[in-house]
């Protein structure tokens, strides 16, 4: 009995292994790194992970104009990241052109809530921050051990 729950836990490990290495073809990826159900990622190439990521399932990562996760940086289910944009004033002219420069830089020990969104341009430099679910991260954040919630996010509180 106890050999065969060894066995089905080890199958378990490689079975996420591989289905996490077949999420991440073509990505810089570090250590240790999960992907548990489906994620969507738009040009892979662009897109760094450091070590022990998790991203959940449901996630979107446009990485556009690139996007780079620290170490232990975890994408709750339906989180959302995207490093392009329209130009809207050029919008507004006719014309459909996408923004050039808004690398996303997340940091390390990081935690993106159930379908929080962060937009292009994003650095969080803090460790240990918690964006709560469905906040709109639009702007960079500097500290660190904080919560960051709503839309527009902002810090609601220190941890």
């Amino acid at each position: 009995m106890k050999c065969s729950r060894l066995f089905i836990d080890f199958s378990r490990k490689i079975m996420l292994r591989i289905h996490s290495m077949l999420q991440l073809h073509a990505v810089q990826n570090g250590n240790n790194d999960n992907v548990f159900g489906d994620v969507s990622i738009i040009c892979r190439k662009k897109l760094t992970i450091g070590d022990n990521c998790t991203l959940n399932h449901g996630c979107y990562i446009n990485a556009s104009n690139g996007i780079s996760l620290g170490n232990d940086v975890t994408l709750s289910a339906g989180a959302c990241i995207v490093s392009t944009g329209i130009d809207y004033a050029k919008w507004a002219q006719g014309e459909k052109q996408h923004i050039p420069d808004g690398k996303i830089v997340i940091g390390n020990h990081v935690w993106i809530g159930v379908n929080a969104t962060i937009l292009l341009g994003v650095t969080i430099k803090g460790d240990y921050v918690v964006i709560a679910a469905n906040a709109v991260v639009t702007h960079s954040i500097e500290e660190s051990h904080c919560i960051y919630a709503g839309v527009p996010a902002r810090k609601i509180k220190n941890i």
